[in-house]
C-alpha cells in the first residue's frame, strides 16, 4: 500500500518519482523551486477565481438587460399599442435573460451568444436610426466590455484548467 501523497495535488505517488505525474508538482526539487511552483498554482486558482467573477457581472448584465428589455416592451405598448414592438422587446429581455441564466453552465457559449445578439440589436436599431449609436453610448460601451471580459476571462480559465487539470478541484 502507497502512504506517499503529493503535497500539492493529494494524489498518490511512489517513492522514485521526481514530479507529480498528476500535476508536475517538483518533488525532488529545492524549497525554492517547490514555493514557486506553489505560487504559479496559487495565481493559477486566482486566474479561475477571476473569471467565474467577472461571469457573475456579465450574467447580472444581461439579467438587468433583459428585465430591461421587458419593460421597455411594456412602455411601447403602453405608448403605441404596437403588439409586434412588444413581442419583439419581450423576446430579446427572454433570450438575454435565458442566455444570463445557463452563462453559468457554458460561459463562453452563452456570453458569446449573448454579445452577438446584442450587437445584431444594436446594429439593427443603428439601421433603423443612425443617431441611436450615441444614444446611450456610454452603457453601450460597459455592457459589451463586460460581456466580452466575461468571455475572456472565461477561455483563460479553460485554458488554464485544461493545462492543470487538479485545479478544477
Amino acid at each position: 500500500m502507497n502512504d506517499l501523497k503529493c503535497p500539492n495535488c493529494k494524489e498518490d505517488i511512489s517513492q522514485v518519482e521526481i514530479d507529480c505525474e498528476h500535476c508536475g508538482f517538483p518533488l525532488s526539487d529545492t524549497d525554492k523551486e517547490k514555493s514557486i511552483f506553489i505560487g504559479k498554482q496559487i495565481s493559477n486558482k486566482s486566474k479561475i477565481g477571476d473569471a467565474k467573477e467577472s461571469q457573475v457581472k456579465a450574467q447580472r448584465i444581461l439579467y438587468i438587460i433583459g428585465g430591461f428589455q421587458i419593460i421597455n416592451g411594456v412602455l411601447v405598448y403602453l405608448n403605441t399599442r404596437n403588439i409586434t414592438d412588444v413581442v419583439f422587446y419581450i423576446i430579446l429581455g427572454l433570450l438575454l435573460g435565458v442566455f444570463g441564466y445557463f452563462s453559468s453552465k457554458k460561459p463562453i457559449l452563452f456570453l458569446s451568444l449573448a454579445l452577438i445578439l446584442i450587437l445584431s440589436y444594436y446594429g439593427f436599431l443603428y439601421i433603423i436610426d443612425p443617431e441611436f449609436i450615441f444614444r446611450g453610448i456610454l452603457w453601450k460601451i460597459v455592457i459589451i466590455a463586460f460581456l466580452v471580459y466575461g468571455i475572456w476571462n472565461s477561455m483563460e480559465a479553460q485554458k488554464l484548467k485544461k493545462e492543470h487539470k487538479f485545479l478544477e478541484k
